[in-house]
């Protein structure tokens, strides 16, 4: 993605400042293991996870960081529904798994039962107030699929490009040591990583500087 002179430009300058406080601070707890058998995808739908891994990659350099795009292969091309509130993936799946367990629905037939019942899906709220779709996934797996409702409390609608720009922005300005708000910042990354067109700015409620600004630290 970078020429040789810009692969040494970058490196010579992460070392020179990567001892500096990073643009994101993940939380320990964000990569927790998501206990089975619930499946969440965390790149689609967790912001607070995708912090703490673009700072991982930013810590693995300029490697590191050109490795997100083939990650976010998961992410799709369609519009979708990122929480932004405090719960880690952990906590949001043992939470489910207890309700569900409560009912008596968190094995497979008595869950596939019930979800006929409820019209194939059910929302459940979180302490936080978010409320999170429960559906049937792969019945030899991890079958419990989830991810957070529609126009609920901290959740935000987001394209996909919008989503993989914002993170490359992020995981960009951490190598540089910038702003991933500043509007060149974002376009390199855009241009660099995903092959993008650069846009003219970053504007709307679920437009790119506000998904940017969701995935900074609180």
């Amino acid at each position: 993605m970078f020429g040789l002179s810009g692969r040494i430009r970058f490196a010579n300058l992460q070392r020179a400042t990567f001892s500096e406080e990073s643009p994101v601070t993940p939380r320990a707890d964000m990569n927790d293991p998501i206990p089975h058998p619930a499946l969440l995808n965390t790149w689609k739908h967790h912001a607070g996870w995708i912090r703490w891994r673009i700072t991982q990659a930013v810590s693995a350099g300029l490697a590191g960081v050109e490795a997100l795009p083939t990650e976010m292969a998961v992410v799709g091309a369609r519009l979708m529904d990122l929480y932004t509130g405090p719960l880690s993936p952990s906590t949001i799946g043992t939470t489910l798994i207890a309700h569900l367990s409560g009912l008596g629905r968190v094995e497979y037939a008595s869950l596939v039962e019930w979800l006929q019942e409820q019209g194939e899906y059910a929302l459940h709220e979180l302490p936080d107030g978010s409320k999170w779709t429960i559906r049937l996934g792969p019945s030899d797996g991890r079958y419990l699929h989830l991810h957070p409702g529609r126009w609920v409390p901290n959740t935000m609608r987001v394209q996909a490009n919008t989503l993989k720009s914002a993170v490359m922005a992020h995981a960009h300005a951490g190598l540089i040591r910038s702003d991933p708000a500043d509007l060149a910042v974002v376009n390199a990354a855009r241009r660099n990583y995903l092959g993008l067109l650069p846009v003219r700015e970053l504007t709307g409620d679920g437009g790119l500087g506000a998904v940017i600004e969701a995935l900074r630290a609180s």
